[in-house]
């Protein structure tokens, strides 16, 4: 029986590793933006965004035995961007959305996606999660134009590969930081009062 003991415990190993594969993830992405800027009343605002990330894929997990399984967005992105901004605009003073008709005053915002990224890495006993966003905002009134760009990072470590609900939160916090920098950068709301 002592001799079977080892043989047991490596039989129990390979059996716990095969069932540890990693499955891929759909991140459920519903960022909030907490603005705390006035738009100037009345105006009238155009909303448009752009995925121009080169791959669907964010990103890879990871686990201790090597095995990898591929991170996703659930949603289309530019949906996503554009809900949320909308959701940010109405904080802020706007009603009224829709396409530009040419005349004076009115606000078309263009949100550019370049990057949303998920990189893991496992060191010693320890798992190591970095998430990055790059975004553009574009600001276009009266035949002028404003751009700014905004970059987000955030950084996770735990003994275990993080779930999927731990992923979608990093992602959240994550983007509605990005967002929430942008739509609240001074420069937009001068931009806009100085062409209003």
């Amino acid at each position: 029986m002592p001799r079977l003991l080892p043989l047991m415990f490596c039989l129990f190993a390979l059996t716990l590793g095969g069932c540890t594969s990693l499955s891929p993830q759909q991140i459920e992405l519903q960022p909030q933006i907490d603005s705390w800027q006035r738009l100037p009343s009345g105006i009238q605002v155009e909303l448009d965004a752009k995925d121009l990330r080169s791959s669907p894929i964010i990103g890879h997990r990871v686990s201790r035995f090597e095995q990898n399984a591929f991170i996703t967005l659930a949603r289309d992105a530019r949906y996503t961007l554009l809900s949320s901004a909308q959701q940010g605009l109405r904080q802020m003073g706007a009603y009224q959305f829709g396409p530009a008709t040419g005349q004076r005053g009115q606000l078309k915002i263009t949100l550019l996606l370049d990057e949303l990224s998920y990189k893991a890495s496992q060191e010693g006993s320890q798992q190591q999660v970095r998430l990055q966003m790059k975004l553009r905002l574009v600001a276009q009134m009266n035949g002028r134009s404003l751009s700014g760009e905004y970059r987000s990072e955030q950084r996770y470590q735990s003994p275990f590969t993080p779930s999927e609900s731990k992923n979608q939160e990093l992602f959240n916090l994550l983007a509605s930081d990005t967002l929430t920098r942008a739509f609240n950068d001074p420069k937009l709301l001068q931009f806009i009062n100085q062409q209003y």
